[in-house]
């Protein structure tokens, strides 16, 4: 069989800052940014032993951002900035070897220029204000296969390889006056092995 389906999303997020108004008085503004998500999915079974399935969505948010005034140090409303955009989504297929085993094989992709400049500034420093290094570019792809193993009715071994996005760091001695680094280490990829064994009682 095959199903496909499709989404829509719309809403307003609010944001709220503390700035100053016209008279120069300290004032709580309020923002209320309008985005939506919009994507499809899919199902495909092939004889109860191909399954493959996945999903791809497209996010817009209008990206209103603190406004402040030459002179001041204090916000005096919001602007609206250039909209902040991304996609992805994911495609997965699980393959019944045998009534006991099954093969899976899963790839990921995102794309964000947004999450990009993020990264980047965050690079710019010997500390990243994130728990990540920087992104090597605004598309990130990840590829994990995996196998599990039914070894009984009630025992389940699995063992799964992420192959994950490539990353940088820049080099905190080589920043510019502008504030752009001109060295970075060399990409690298942080990948990981997961195995589990789980028991049903």
């Amino acid at each position: 069989y095959l199903s496909v389906g499709s989404y829509y999303f719309y809403g307003r997020s609010l944001q709220r800052i503390w700035g100053l108004n016209s008279n120069g008085g300290g004032a709580v503004f309020s923002a209320r940014e309008p985005f939506f998500r919009v994507g499809a999915d899919l199902d495909l079974n092939f004889h109860d032993k191909l399954d493959v399935y996945g999903l791809y969505m497209y996010g817009h948010d209008n990206n209103q951002v603190p406004f402040m005034a030459a002179g001041l140090n204090e916000p005096t409303g919001f602007l609206s900035a250039s909209p902040a955009t991304f996609s992805g989504g994911f495609i997965q297929a699980d393959y019944m070897v045998y009534p006991w085993m099954m093969a899976i094989a899963r790839w990921d992709r995102v794309s964000s220029t947004s999450d990009l400049l993020n990264g980047y500034l965050a690079g710019t420093s010997s500390a990243p204000s994130t728990p990540f290094y920087s992104p090597f570019g605004s598309t990130r792809h990840r590829f994990s296969p995996g196998v599990q193993f039914l070894i009984h009715a009630n025992i389940k071994a699995s063992f799964e390889y992420q192959i994950r996005p490539q990353q940088v760091v820049y080099n905190p001695g080589s920043i510019q006056a502008n504030g752009v680094p001109s060295q970075l280490i060399s990409p690298f990829r942080t990948n990981t092995a997961v195995s589990a064994l789980e028991f049903v009682y």
